[in-house]
C-alpha cells in the first residue's frame, strides 16, 4: 500500500519541479530583445548617413518619441529625421551606448522593453555622458517587430 502511495508521491514531485524549471525564451521575446540590440547597434554606427538610415529603419511609419528634458513629443518619421538627424547640423558621434534591459513584456501583436541606458556622445566637439531609463513599445507585423512609442528620461548632462 505505502508503494502505492509514494509513486504517485513522486510523479507529483517530478511534475512540480518540472513546472519550477525556467521556461526557455520565447521567439518573440527573443526578437523584441534583438531590436533593442539593433537600436543601439544604430546609433554606434560610424557613419552619420548610415547611422541615420540604420535607426529610422527600426521605428513604424507613424511612431512617437518621447524625449526625455522635458522636451515635446515628435510624432512621424519625417519629425523623428528632424529631431535627430536635421539637415545641415553637426553630426553626432555615438561613442558608448548601452541598454540594461529589466523587463521584455509581450501582449499579442505588441510588445514592451524597459531598462537603463548609459550613452556617450559627441556633438560639436563636445563630449557629452548621459544615464537613464527608456521603454520601448514595438508592433510585430510583416515586417518584424518595429518600435511604435518611445520614451526616456535623463539625469542631466554632463560635460566627460
Amino acid at each position: 500500500m505505502t508503494r502505492m502511495i509514494r509513486l504517485p508521491i513522486i510523479c507529483l514531485s517530478f511534475l512540480a519541479l518540472a513546472a519550477c524549471a525556467k521556461a526557455p525564451v520565447p521567439a518573440e521575446e527573443a526578437s523584441l530583445r534583438a531590436l533593442d540590440a539593433a537600436y543601439v547597434a544604430a546609433w554606434l554606427n560610424e557613419d552619420s548617413a548610415a547611422q541615420e538610415e540604420a535607426v529610422l529603419a527600426l521605428f513604424d511609419r507613424g511612431a512617437v518619441i518621447m524625449p526625455g528634458g522635458g522636451l515635446p513629443p515628435e510624432d512621424g518619421i519625417g519629425n523623428l529625421k528632424k529631431f535627430w538627424f536635421p539637415n545641415g547640423a553637426s553630426p553626432t558621434f555615438v561613442t558608448h551606448f548601452e541598454h540594461d534591459i529589466a523587463n521584455v513584456d509581450i501582449a499579442g501583436d505588441l510588445g514592451v522593453v524597459s531598462g537603463r541606458y548609459t550613452l556617450g556622445f559627441t556633438y560639436e566637439n563636445q563630449s557629452i555622458a548621459q544615464t537613464g531609463n527608456y521603454m520601448l513599445v514595438a508592433r510585430s507585423g510583416a515586417e518584424g517587430w518595429r518600435i511604435v512609442r518611445m520614451i526616456w528620461n535623463d539625469q542631466s548632462l554632463t560635460d566627460v
